[in-house]
């Protein structure tokens, strides 16, 4: 009884975190998207005037930073995350230890 349920609690656990890493890849392919549009833009921006390049490369590179900065807390999530779930087999691991 004691086993199953820990088993049954870390298969819990296991969806949850699946799911939510199921999220964040769904974020990080919208990201990609983003900056292969803004990568398309970019190049139409080329056959522009050398001031409105000027004035879309600003744009862009706001946007650019934009991303990278979501990016980032996209990655600290993911390294909590994993941070929590090695922490999380860790108690589960002594607790069948100790059961056993």
């Amino acid at each position: 009884p004691f086993l199953r349920l820990l088993e049954a609690q870390l298969q819990d656990e296991r969806k949850e975190h699946e799911e939510e890493l199921e999220a964040l890849k769904n974020q990080v392919d919208a990201m990609k998207e983003e900056l292969e549009k803004q990568k398309q833009a970019f190049l139409q921006t080329l056959q522009l005037s050398p001031e409105a390049q000027v004035k879309l490369g600003l744009q862009q590179e706001i946007t650019a930073s934009s991303v990278f900065q979501d990016l980032k807390v996209l990655l600290e999530k993911l390294e909590r995350n994993e941070k929590k779930l090695k922490k999380q087999l860790k108690i589960y691991m002594k607790k069948v230890q100790d059961f056993e």
